[in-house]
């Protein structure tokens, strides 16, 4: 009886990140001593309750927290953000110059190619850990 209690309560735990989709999470290359970095991705809320993300971590990075770039005083600032609210079925995209998910301290140097788990944390108590691959900066190209 038991083992179909923790069966079921696994099952149920799989339906809560089937309904959150996280696509294209990439975290930036930068040089070598470079002790910070972000990440990025698009999340989807396909289910049809909000779902609330108010923390990151990551074992590669002593600290993560999510970040979104503001106007302040007509300067653009990066400030902390407490939390980051997804609708349902609403995409949200933490991209360069927004929102994203703020790396510090690095323990040690990233690997073009290199694929490294992030971990989401929603208000209500629940880890979505993705898989980011580290990849230099794009380079916008003028025609």
């Amino acid at each position: 009886m038991l083992r179909l209690i923790i069966l079921l309560c696994s099952l149920a735990t799989g339906a809560i990140y089937a309904k959150i989709i996280v696509t294209d999470a990439t975290v930036r290359l930068l040089p070598s001593g470079v002790p910070n970095t972000a990440a990025y991705f698009s999340i989807q809320n396909s289910s049809d309750t909000t779902q609330i993300l108010i923390g990151a971590s990551a074992d590669f990075a002593t600290k993560a927290e999510i970040h979104n770039h503001i106007m302040v005083n007509d300067m653009m600032r990066m400030e902390q953000q407490s939390e980051v609210i997804i609708n349902p079925g609403q995409s949200v995209q933490f991209a360069p110059g927004g929102l994203h998910i703020m790396l510090f301290g690095l323990k040690q140097p990233l690997i073009e190619g290199q694929s490294v788990a992030i971990s989401l944390q929603t208000k209500d108590g629940e880890s979505i850990i993705i898989s980011a691959d580290v990849a230099r900066p794009s380079v916008h190209k003028h025609h």
